[in-house]
């Protein structure tokens, strides 16, 4: 009666449908209108209802006879849920399902399908610290989705890759992939891929100190969410804007920015990843305190998901809150253990920014060990070409020297620091090094 009355808007009545197929002897129906049902929850980003679609409707396909059309149907549900398990930061639950059912794509021969399955678990690999396990599994995902010509989840694959690299210090990378994402997004344009690569890009550019490219690449992102009124998306990409403004060192607008994407945050990941922008902003901005309450929320969500690519940057964050704090027993604690995870999975950048925190907590009571800090952050940050970072380095190693007497030295890595920071356009950093400067006699 329902399909009867409504057909002409039959998705007001997706879950009622699937509700009510789903307690009768047609199976066939009820799987499709799950199906449908879980579309309609992923679009509006209520990814737990989804999640209870795509359960129900894996337990329906259970009855039916396992012929090639059905096996087929299970793999495209299962490809459907990556925004799902990624977002309620479930990635281990998804990978034991896509693990399972790989068998299955490569019997059914369908080279779309499986490059979509290998987009899929290649992502878990990046999420779980595998970076170069994911590089590999992600170009073998891209190469088939792109000879099927499967643009959409080529685009997927492109845009994880790119996520892989950055997490590895391989920006330059980061940056060559963007034009194959904007190549598969004119043939299939897919938001959330957009978004994320662009915020890829735009972390890229972060990370090596070019900041108005940051910020256009994050605000194009945005521009493009904001057209499509997708929460998760505008989170994503304001949280990426915020991260921008805050190692540029223009910390009002860093708040500002952290503060609208936790705002508009609609799931657990977008929440953990805005409270950990918002919380480095705080930091920096002199209120280290509500970082750090804020970090440590965002890291049990990151840790109870086992997402390493959301563990290793959280705790340099919260590292380097504790040392602003001046708690630096904590923050010594913090920096090694992420400093052990990052040099595990490959993280350089991250192995850089924390070897400059230690060697920052050293300067104070154990300056000989600060100067194998320093010396191992630079030689990191300097092969990765991560600049301004860099320039932080040569400003706590050049404090270093100063604070030892020898005059000449201090006095040429920190005025390496400030030629960084002048060139890079960096805010705040050049007049403390100044100050450094004018007080060596």
């Amino acid at each position: 009666a329902i399909e009867a009355l409504y057909l002409d808007r039959l998705e007001e009545h997706y879950e009622l449908l699937a509700y009510h197929y789903g307690h009768s002897a047609s199976t066939e129906k009820a799987v499709e209108y799950l199906d449908l049902a879980n579309q309609k929850a992923i679009r509006v980003n209520a990814m737990e209802e989804a999640k209870a679609y795509f359960d129900e409707a894996m337990g329906h396909l259970d009855t039916l006879p396992e012929s090639d059309v059905n096996r087929q149907r299970r793999i495209s549900l299962l490809l459907k849920q990556a925004q799902v398990f990624m977002l309620l930061f479930k990635p281990e639950e998804y990978y034991d399902l896509l693990t399972r059912y790989e068998p299955m794509a490569i019997e059914l021969e369908n080279q779309a399908l499986l490059g979509a399955l290998y987009s899929r678990m290649g992502n878990c690999d990046y999420g779980f610290g595998r970076f170069d396990q994911a590089i590999k599994t992600l170009t073998k995902a891209a190469d088939l989705c792109e000879a099927a010509g499967n643009a959409e989840d080529a685009a997927y694959a492109y845009t994880r890759l790119q996520w892989s690299h950055l997490l590895r210090g391989d920006f330059d990378r980061v940056l060559a992939l963007k034009e194959n994402l904007l190549r598969t997004m004119e043939q299939r344009f897919n938001l959330t891929w957009y978004v994320r690569g662009l915020c890829a890009v735009s972390r890229a550019c972060i990370d090596l100190g070019r900041w108005d490219e940051a910020v256009e690449e994050a605000q194009k992102a945005l521009k493009a969410a904001e057209e499509f009124s997708d929460g998760s998306c505008i989170a994503y990409a304001t949280w990426t804007l915020s991260m921008a403004y805050t190692w540029k060192g223009d910390l009002g607008r860093a708040v500002e920015h952290g503060e609208l994407a936790l705002q508009k945050a609609p799931t657990p990941a977008d929440k953990g990843w805005a409270q950990r922008g918002l919380a480095l902003a705080w930091c920096r901005a002199g209120e280290p305190n509500k970082g750090i309450e804020l970090l440590s929320a965002a890291l049990t969500t990151f840790r109870a998901g086992h997402w390493m690519a959301s563990v290793i940057p959280g705790m340099c964050t919260l590292g380097e809150g504790y040392w602003l704090a001046g708690e630096d027993d904590k923050a010594r604690n913090t920096l090694e253990e992420s400093l052990e995870i990052a040099n595990r999975c490959g993280a350089r950048y991250y192995v850089g920014w924390a070897q400059r925190l230690l060697g920052e907590i050293d300067l104070k009571n154990n300056p000989d060990q600060a100067v194998s800090h320093f010396e191992k952050s630079m030689a990191v940050l300097q092969e990765i070409k991560a600049e301004n970072e860099l320039a932080l380095a040569y400003a706590g190693y050049g404090r270093l020297h100063k604070q030892q007497g020898k005059v000449g030295e201090a006095r040429k890595y920190l005025t390496k620091a400030l030629e960084i920071f002048e060139r890079l356009g960096t805010l705040i950093e050049p007049d403390k090094v100044r100050r450094e400067l004018a007080e060596i006699h």
